[in-house]
């Protein structure tokens, strides 16, 4: 669910996503039904490279999808990636902690 439901998210907040294995991007995509503020969401690669971001409307049902295969999503408040340099191309550096299982 994300941050669907949540009244708010502090300003250098936000959630990521991961997956065991590459998502198709034609087939899972993001939304913002019952998301109270908008938000970006950047795609990474297996290898967290950012391949694109995209800006959401709050309270909407606009499907939002990556232009590859990817294997993270990160969102943060609107603008977040613009205001800190993140673009395509970017790299992310994160660790997943240690024991975190992670369903396919």
């Amino acid at each position: 669910t994300g941050l669907m439901n949540r009244t708010s998210i502090a300003a250098d907040s936000g959630m990521i996503f991961v997956w065991a294995t590459d998502q198709n991007p034609q087939v899972s995509g993001f939304w913002m039904l019952n998301t109270h503020f908008d938000l970006s969401v950047a795609f990474l690669d297996a290898n967290k490279k950012v391949i694109n971001i995209e800006d959401m409307t709050k309270d909407t049902q606009t499907l939002h999808f990556a232009t590859a295969p990817f294997r993270y999503a990160v969102e943060a408040r609107l603008g977040w990636f613009a205001a800190h340099g993140v673009t395509p191309g970017s790299v992310a550096t994160f660790t997943i902690p240690a024991g975190v299982i992670i369903d396919p």
